[in-house]
């Protein structure tokens, strides 16, 4: 079972949104990636602030590289919670430390998922595989126990200035960590132990620019 160093809750004012959403008809660009486990996985153009699931997963360091500042989808998170989530980190009440977690059960209006997870990656210097994927595993496992039936997972690094990441192989890192997670918690169904997962889309969180890419990228890493 996966160790975590703390879990807060932080609850907005008001969540300002029904549970269910109408549709758009300006979605964003979406890529297959493959079904495991009854859980359909793919890619998709939106920031973790946009993600219209039941569980937006993001991650942050507990600073950003040097001479840079938070960026994309991660400031997009942070402004639509209105700044908060920058303020939790400097005050230290979320220090975003390797897999701390931050849950937010009532996101305001601006934020389009009914609940955030924030999962701590630690310095950004040290980052390397394994925290990828055991921020990934801790990302299926909270949705699990979340009861959602939709997820989306945002890494976030290069929100934060790490750009040097070929040698991470991330889609490949972070499917095995997604895949390995799932397959666990179905297991531990199999034995009776606990309920099947209810959760059966899984989708990664990709800047515009990079959909293609990263499409094709994960879907040749899917087992």
């Amino acid at each position: 079972m996966m160790l975590m160093q703390a879990r807060h809750r932080l609850r907005a004012a008001s969540s300002g949104k029904p549970f269910m959403h109408t549709a758009d008809t300006s979605a964003p660009p979406r890529l297959p990636i493959g079904t495991a486990n009854q859980v359909v996985f793919d890619v998709v153009a939106w920031g973790p602030a946009r993600a219209d699931v039941d569980l937006s997963v993001a991650c942050m360091f507990e600073h950003e590289m040097p001479g840079t500042t938070m960026s994309g989808g991660l400031l997009g998170l942070d402004q639509a919670l209105g700044g908060q989530l920058s303020r939790l980190r400097t005050t230290g009440a979320f220090r975003a430390q390797e897999m701390e977690t931050l849950l937010i059960t009532l996101p305001p209006a601006a934020v389009a998922a009914r609940a955030v997870l924030v999962i701590g990656l630690g310095q950004p210097e040290q980052l390397n595989a394994d925290t990828l994927r055991r921020a990934t595993r801790v990302a299926m496992r909270e949705a699990i126990r979340h009861g959602a039936l939709s997820m989306a997972f945002a890494p976030s690094v290069l929100d934060a200035g790490h750009t040097d990441n070929a040698a991470l192989n991330m889609p490949a890192v972070m499917l095995d960590g997604m895949l390995s997670a799932l397959q666990a918690e179905t297991d531990l169904a199999a034995l009776g132990l606990a309920p099947p997962p209810s959760l059966r889309h899984c989708t990664f969180d990709v800047g515009a620019p990079r959909i293609a890419s990263a499409g094709a990228a994960f879907a040749a890493a899917f087992p």
